[in-house]
């Protein structure tokens, strides 16, 4: 009986041992592994413990601020992103999911300042236009909007989704002709992500009639979310709906 006490509390010293020697590095991969999963619930849990470790891992807040916005919790979120921003002001990948946020809030305008603070940091970042123009185009600045989508189309040529995009806000704008181009092209480059094994816009886009105000209603649920994986980070979310997500 003594012998199996000893190996008890042996194992629960080692196993206390090795939690404790857990880096909050450790917690925010434990978060986006649970948040990969889907496991919102957990994941926050993972990095509040990363965030008590490091209080100043901006990173970690902004992790938690995804998992918050994919709870629905979009102004604990906000508050999450502001964290990881004040923490690093240069942090693009914070403005845009801020702006995506603010997006679910119907908060367009203040949406499109963020997505103007991740641009202004990081001119190139496709997600960061095709969002904003997400924005745009949800205030009826359907001009904007194209502009914007333009960006992002300079930068990625193959972005399918910001065609699509595109094709919507022309129609909206009664661009009937420059409408159907941009369809084609949608169309055109998600036929070959489907050759190519990937995944593309699906058939509904091949019996899309064009009218005023086609875009399904579009705003926040296909944002684009980027979340830090180490050094670099990737965009997250599905670009149909990232609820993102998505991000991007």
């Amino acid at each position: 009986m003594r012998f199996i006490c000893v190996i008890f509390i042996l194992h629960l010293v080692l196993t206390t041992s090795a939690y404790c020697q857990q880096t909050a590095e450790d917690w925010k991969s434990k978060g986006d592994s649970l948040t990969a999963q889907s496991e919102y619930v957990e994941a926050i849990a993972a990095y509040d413990e990363a965030i008590r470790i490091d209080p100043n891992y901006a990173p970690a807040w902004s992790n938690k601020g995804n998992a918050l916005k994919n709870l629905g919790e979009y102004y604990k979120a906000i508050q999450a992103y502001d964290e990881a921003i004040r923490l690093d002001a240069n942090s693009t990948d914070a403005w845009n999911n801020k702006g995506n946020a603010l997006m679910n809030q119907e908060r367009y305008s203040e949406a499109v300042q963020a997505y103007d603070e991740a641009i202004r940091l990081d001119p190139n970042s496709t997600v960061s236009w095709y969002n904003k123009g997400n924005a745009l185009k949800s205030l009826d600045r359907y001009d904007e909007a194209i502009r914007a989508y333009d960006q992002a189309i300079r930068i990625d040529p193959n972005f399918a989704e910001a065609w699509r995009k595109k094709a919507a806000a022309l129609s909206a704008s009664g661009r009937y002709d420059e409408a159907v181009l941009a369809f084609n092209e949608a169309m055109n480059i998600s036929n070959q992500r489907e050759d190519a094994g990937h995944k593309g816009l699906g058939g509904e886009m091949a019996s899309t009639t064009l009218r005023a105000g086609d875009g399904e209603g579009d705003s926040a649920s296909n944002e684009i979310s980027i979340s830090f994986k180490g050094p670099d980070f990737d965009m997250v979310g599905d670009l149909d709906g990232e609820s993102s997500e998505g991000a991007v």
